[in-house]
């Protein structure tokens, strides 16, 4: 499965590109703002995003998830260190894969990559 990287903090985006290849997984690129995130997912076509919440420069993520799954259908497994039930109001016109606290554990990581990759194949 193709998977792009939407986190501004290097190390953790690092950190998930590891993990995700370790899984098995191709990561097609890594963006650090809602911006970057939504040129790479016109260019890449990724099958899913790891989507951090709160990005670089005060972008939002939620705002370039609602924008790739308008353009392209790219649907997202959201990360944050404070999922709060407002977050996950505001991303469900998104059609989110799932919701993941950080830090990202594998085994974690490994059951929401397969979700999407359930949901991809219907």
């Amino acid at each position: 499965m193709k998977v792009l990287i939407v986190e501004d903090e290097a190390l953790i985006a690092m950190h998930l590109e590891v993990l995700v290849t370790q899984l098995g997984h191709q990561v097609c690129a890594i963006a650090h703002s809602a911006d970057e995130a939504v040129v790479a997912a016109g260019v890449h076509r990724p099958d899913v995003a790891l989507m951090d919440i709160h990005l670089a420069a005060g972008s939002s993520g939620i705002v370039a998830a609602c924008k790739m799954h308008d353009l392209y259908g790219t649907r997202c497994i959201f990360l944050s260190g404070n999922l709060d039930e407002a977050a996950r109001n505001a991303v469900q016109s998104c059609n989110p894969v799932d919701f993941l606290g950080k830090p990202v554990m594998a085994v974690v990581l490994q059951r929401a990559l397969k979700k999407a990759e359930a949901a991809a194949s219907l």
